[in-house]
């Protein structure tokens, strides 16, 4: 009877699907149930047993389905310590704190700034007639050098236009002694004309001008006398014609312009 009772168990033998424990408890149950008919005092024990298992199994689901959500909860409240750091910098007792530190540092600051200028008006006091006197030394040697290099330049510039002054008065000669007749003619006076002007545009950049001669009064460092000449339209001692003209550079005289004054 007993082997029959066993293979009927094994064909009842359910799918666990969820929690295999619960399904063995339901096949013990059955076979509990299958064996009440022979043997009531087993049967009896089996169920106590069954059933202190059913509780027992009960009890430990129950515990661990409240402990999931402890744990959850603990984890919610752990959760905003993260936040503690931020509070504590923006507490009340570390403000006040750095505030406090902030005032030492600008009061070490200021006593610092308070020393360095004692010294500064002690040092002052001592060597500022010799200070004083340096930089007046020191600005007088830089405006001895800039006035060394302007007239350096001056000199050069006036060098150079000596050199130049011959050609320029070859093409004023040429320029008054011909008269152009043909188209060719005035062709080649005009590329003359454009270079002398080329030249006199040159001289202007470098601030070389000619010197004032007809109409202006006579100027012994400027021009020189070549004849003294009656004029009904000049007064006496008036420039009245220029025989070569003369050029300055700035306020240097380069060549006096070779004038007639009138008588």
């Amino acid at each position: 009877m007993i082997s029959l009772a066993i293979k009927s168990l094994i064909l009842a033998v359910p799918i666990f699907t969820s929690n295999p424990a619960n399904g063995f408890l339901a096949l013990h149950a059955r076979f509990v149930t299958r064996l009440s008919c022979r043997s009531p005092t087993l049967c009896h024990t089996r169920q106590s047993s069954l059933y202190s298992s059913v509780d027992n199994t009960e009890a430990s689901s129950t515990e661990a389905s409240s402990e999931e959500p402890a744990s959850e909860e603990s984890k919610g409240e752990k959760a905003p310590r993260a936040e503690e750091p931020s509070d504590i910098l923006n507490s009340p007792a570390f403000l006040q704190r750095k505030v406090e530190v902030l005032k030492s540092d600008a009061a070490a600051l200021d006593k610092s700034i308070e020393e360095a200028n004692a010294v500064y008006l002690a040092n002052k006091e001592e060597w500022s007639d010799k200070f004083d006197k340096l930089n007046d030394e020191s600005r007088m040697m830089q405006e001895r050098f800039t006035k060394l290099g302007a007239d350096q330049t001056a000199v050069a510039t006036v060098d150079v236009v000596k050199q130049m002054l011959n050609v320029i008065d070859t093409y004023e000669r040429a320029f008054n002694a011909i008269e152009p007749s043909t188209d060719e003619q005035h062709k080649i006076v005009a590329a003359y004309r454009e270079t002398y002007d080329k030249i006199l545009h040159c001289f202007a950049e470098l601030n070389v001008t000619k010197v004032e001669t007809v109409g202006a009064e006579f100027d012994y460092e400027l021009h020189q006398a070549m004849m003294q000449m009656p004029s009904d339209e000049y007064e006496e001692g008036v420039v009245c014609q220029e025989f070569a003209p003369g050029w300055v550079c700035g306020d240097r005289l380069i060549r006096p312009a070779m004038v007639a004054v009138s008588a």
